[in-house]
């Protein structure tokens, strides 16, 4: 008995102690600085508590944190049934957590209530620059019931919360309702109205290589409903870019799996000149499904662009994709071209894997009842000439490198690719060519001049930074070789016959011989030379010969020209030239000749020399019947002289010569 009683006396003293720690003013003093070191490890902040009232029933704190903020807690409370009953006051700013930053200002009020087991926790204020609404009934640690309804949130407040960029500016408000139900699964609804929002198009493109609009805006609604564990909603977004519907939407919870329908309309793809740096026009809509789970990811998409039927599916790693009886002019009209061709193609894409590293698959174009229209390639409204023709092309894509091959078929030409490769990463491209034209006549119209004869030429072309293109042909029986590096082409041909490339030409036989010629030309400036070395040449019988056959008693056309020369500087459609041939007695020299090779016309200046008799005169007119006049010559001169000496009276004759040099 005595030792009990020993022992209520210590129970005794200890309680007393307890009680006077806890629920005392003076207790409660020395209790607050073991409350403050506990909250700043748990917080991690420095803590200060303003005030601490502990009493039986009853508990008020106020305590500072960081100097900026500040949280009130006070109310009632029973031990014994472990319930409580608080008012609560949150006022802060600059608020930094391992979670989440909160900088705004922020302010929230409202109350505590419940046991240690089962509590609700309402309040209302200003958060995040918005004001809010929530309510919130948990159970176990178990959410029972939530209300949330915040008014204008600024999106940038809440990424900046969520410490992440801010890609996005804007305000939008949020309204959420959702109640447990009696099999423990949740049923309600949740609403997002976007009143606006903004694209960092700059922040985008340097995170993420994603072009946009300089000012990409949006609005738009959500509106969802969840239903034990699958989340059903709506989504309409418009933005001056294009019109997002997803009619309807679902979300599992419990597998992770979702799926939704959607529709992606572009009113105006003007505007998407800017993001794809390429130049489009008209309107769009695309519509298809999105299948994700655990394990894989499907995409389809359907649309009748290009008045044709487009579908494509995506399946994790593989893409199927599908165009037919697509138009060409429409495609054209797209890309803001003229209408250069016409037509229905399709494309069919079968890829097996699209990684990077290991792509794999087949691509088939075909063009059918193609038209390719002269007034279009040749800016040129006068020309009514359509050329029929078809295009045949497949890629078999290996390890991201796609060997293919093509073949152009049309009446005017026909082009074949073989032996070509593709690096999809790179972009780098190589292969062998082979051109046949039957008849040049039938593309006369390209060069605005009527041709005869057959042409072949076959070669290799590559694509690295720039186009490179070489070729071989006999053309003209002549071994000819050119390149084209950089817009610069450069031609040479050996053994080239004057007689057959003026017969192609279609302009009158004028000289015979086998020449060597080089030809430079820039295809972007359109300016060049020629150069031409021709031996052992003849002039044929032509005007020029019978006019200097009657002057002079001499054929030129007997004569052999040992060497002749011809240089020429193009700029664009005049050629100014110069033409020197030294035969074994005479010569014949073109110092400064003109030709419009666009007006067809030549005007130039000629001397002939014969022995000791020299002639002079001009070549004017058309290319293919020019005028020949022969006008000043000191060996004329002299044979009139001695005319006027013989048969008209000495007295007369210095006369006659002034008369004659008015005359030129």
């Amino acid at each position: 008995m005595k030792y009990f009683l020993i022992f209520l006396s210590i129970l005794s003293t200890v309680l007393v102690a307890l009680f006077f720690i806890l629920f005392t003013q003076s207790g409660n003093n020395l209790l607050k600085p073991y409350v403050e070191e506990y909250l700043k490890k748990q917080l991690k902040k420095d803590v200060k508590i303003e005030a601490f009232t502990l009493k039986t029933n009853f508990l008020d704190l106020e305590v500072n944190i960081d100097r900026d903020s500040k949280v009130i807690l006070n109310g009632d409370f029973d031990f014994f049934k472990e319930s409580f009953e608080f008012d609560y006051i949150v006022d802060g700013k600059n608020l930094k957590t391992p979670y989440i930053d909160i900088f705004e200002p922020l302010h929230v009020e409202g109350k505590f209530v419940g046991n240690l087991k089962e509590y609700q926790i309402n309040g209302m204020g200003k958060a995040f620059r918005s004001n809010i609404r929530f309510f919130v009934d948990l159970e176990e640690k178990t959410i029972k019931n939530i209300k949330l309804d915040a008014k204008n949130v600024k999106m940038e407040d809440l990424l900046s919360i969520l410490k992440k960029p801010i890609y996005t500016k804007g305000m939008f408000d949020i309204n959420i309702d959702v109640k447990q139900t009696q099999n423990s699964m949740y049923k309600g609804n949740g609403n997002v109205q976007i009143h606006y929002g903004v694209i960092d198009s700059r922040l985008l493109e340097k995170d993420f290589g994603i072009k946009t609009l300089k000012a990409m805006t949006y609005k738009g609604k959500i509106v969802a409903n969840i239903d034990g564990d699958t989340i059903i909603s709506k989504t309409d977004i418009i933005s001056n870019v294009a019109k997002i519907d997803m009619e309807k939407s679902k979300y599992n919870i419990k597998d992770k799996s979702f799926k939704s329908d959607y529709k992606v309309f572009l009113p105006n793809m003007d505007l998407l000149q800017t993001i794809l740096d390429i130049p489009l026009q008209g309107s769009a809509l695309f519509e298809g499904d999105i299948e994700q789970d655990e394990k894989n990811f499907s995409f389809s998409l359907n649309s009748d662009i290009l008045n044709g039927v487009l579908k494509a599916v995506l399946y994790n790693d593989s893409l199927k994709v599908d165009l037919e009886n697509a138009s060409l002019s429409s495609l054209m009209k797209m890309f803001k071209k003229p209408k250069y061709s016409d037509g229905k193609f399709s494309i069919n894409i079968d890829m097996n894997d699209i990684k990077k590293g290991s792509k794999n698959g087949l691509v088939l174009l075909h063009v059918e009842d193609g038209k390719l229209y002269a007034s279009e390639l040749k800016n040129d409204k006068d020309l009514d000439e359509v050329i029929p023709y078809r295009l045949q092309a497949q890629a078999e894509i290996k390890n991201d490198k796609a060997n293919y091959d093509a073949n152009f078929i049309s009446d005017i030409a026909l082009l074949t690719l073989q032996n070509a490769e593709f690096d999809l990463n790179s972009l780098k491209t190589n292969g062998d060519y082979e051109l046949n034209i039957a008849d040049l006549k039938k593309v006369s119209f390209l060069i605005s001049h009527e041709l005869k004869g057959e042409f072949n030429l076959t070669g290799k072309y590559s694509y690295e930074d720039n186009l490179y293109v070489d070729g071989s042909s006999n053309f003209l029986d002549a071994n000819s070789t050119f390149t084209l590096k950089d817009s610069l082409f450069h031609l040479k041909s050996d053994e080239l016959s004057i007689v057959k490339l003026t017969d192609m030409l279609m302009y009158p036989r004028v000289f015979d011989s086998f020449s060597s010629l080089i030809f430079d030309y820039n295809l972007q400036t359109q300016q060049g030379e020629l150069k031409v070395n021709a031996l052992n040449g003849k002039i044929l019988k032509s005007e020029l010969t019978e006019i200097i056959l009657l002057a002079s008693k001499f054929d030129l056309t007997s004569e052999v020209y040992k060497d002749t020369l011809l240089n020429a500087k193009i700029d664009k459609k005049q050629v100014n030239f110069t033409l020197l041939m030294n035969g074994l007695e005479s010569y014949f020299k073109v110092p400064d000749g003109f030709v419009d090779l666009e007006k067809n016309v030549i005007d130039s200046d000629f001397e002939v020399q014969i022995e000791h008799r020299d002639f002079k005169g001009s070549i004017n007119g058309t290319l293919d019947k020019p005028e020949i006049i022969l006008d000043d010559s000191a060996y004329i001169r002299k044979k009139i002289d001695r005319a006027i000496e013989k048969n008209l009276p000495k007295e007369w004759q210095d006369t006659a010569k002034e008369l004659l040099k008015l005359f030129g």
